[in-house]
């Protein structure tokens, strides 16, 4: 749903700030002085996911409508599972996502993007009555039980295989040099397929893995090249990697050795535009489903964060974990 809406009755904003998170390690002062000049957004800073359900708490006594998050896509994730597992609002709050993070791959589809500053002076501006255009949107959080040490975690993004190896490239290398928001993805991903051309093991080397999907049951072990499961409708780099046909909320997308000419697929691919010869035979798969369970020892990533899967622990179980509605503030 598209508005401009008019300059009054603006709902009370409360804004939650990881001071961790990269972009606020430098900006926290600056946001800070920003948001005290506007009495309609509640400001609550968290240095510990302890003090997350503490802020939501406080929001709900103050009557707060809209949750803003100011940090990266781990901090997301953290405040889907409390609103979505043991939420203290009667009615459940829209959430804005900004760009407070390294990668901002969630708020880049579902919320702000560009530089945080600048996102901040928007939503204070929509805050104070002015007319923006907005965009409502509601979007299916991935709930994932099975991890090793953890309870059930949400996200919006959930990969393993090369990815994991993409990622930690980003982390140790990329983002080093400051490349940040797309770009330091980007690079990783050229970096993952450069290994796999040139069969580096650390990249090329499979995950041996029973998949099962919720709509069509067991399924012979695979060797993983690539995993994915996402309620994004944009990856970063505008990539789209899936093409399934199923009405079900959670894109599911893998590549499996033998792979027949992935590099060669792969523009194709990351479009959701795959070629003639992008089949389940040549090893490439791509559905909507409701549910995907992984057996499997491995890392697996959500929303870029880091965890652990073993076959002895149990399998790793990608769930639809309930629905939460975005408001997207400016162009």
């Amino acid at each position: 749903m598209n508005s401009t809406q008019p300059p009054n009755d603006r709902p009370r904003i409360g804004l939650i700030t990881n001071p961790h998170s990269r972009r606020n390690r430098a900006a926290l002062a600056d946001v800070e002085a920003m948001l005290k000049a506007h009495n309609n957004i509640r400001h609550y800073i968290t240095r510990s996911e302890d003090e997350i359900s503490l802020a939501l708490q406080t929001f709900s006594e103050q009557d707060v409508q809209i949750v803003a998050i100011n940090g990266g896509d781990g901090t997301t994730t953290q405040i889907f599972a409390a609103l979505l597992n043991a939420s203290p609002f009667d009615v459940p709050p829209t959430v804005v996502l900004l760009p407070g993070g390294t990668t901002n791959m969630n708020a880049a589809d579902t919320g702000m993007r560009g530089k945080l500053k600048a996102s901040i002076r928007l939503l204070c501006r929509w805050s104070d009555g002015e007319t923006i255009r907005t965009q409502e949107l509601y979007r299916p959080i991935l709930r994932v039980d099975g991890a090793i040490g953890h309870d059930a975690l949400y996200g919006m993004f959930f990969g393993a295989g090369t990815i994991i190896r993409g990622i930690e490239y980003c982390k140790t290398r990329v983002h080093r040099v400051g490349l940040i928001n797309e770009i330091g993805p980007g690079v990783a991903l050229l970096r993952a397929l450069w290994g796999i051309l040139c069969g580096d093991p650390k990249f090329a080397a499979p995950v041996d893995a029973y998949i099962r999907l919720a709509e069509r049951g067991d399924a012979p072990e695979r060797q993983l090249v690539i995993l994915l499961v996402s309620s994004l409708e944009r990856l970063f780099l505008g990539m789209r990697p899936w093409w399934g046909s199923e009405q079900q909320p959670l894109h599911c997308t893998w590549v499996q050795k033998p792979t027949y000419k992935l590099l060669r697929k792969l523009p194709g691919l990351l479009r959701g535009k795959p070629p003639a010869s992008a089949t389940p035979e040549n090893g490439y798969f791509s559905h909507n489903t409701l549910q995907i369970e992984l057996d499997m020892d491995a890392t697996f990533t959500i929303d870029g964060e880091l965890f652990q899967a073993s076959r002895e622990h149990g399998p790793i179980r990608v769930s639809h974990g309930g629905a939460i509605k975005f408001l997207k503030i400016g162009p």
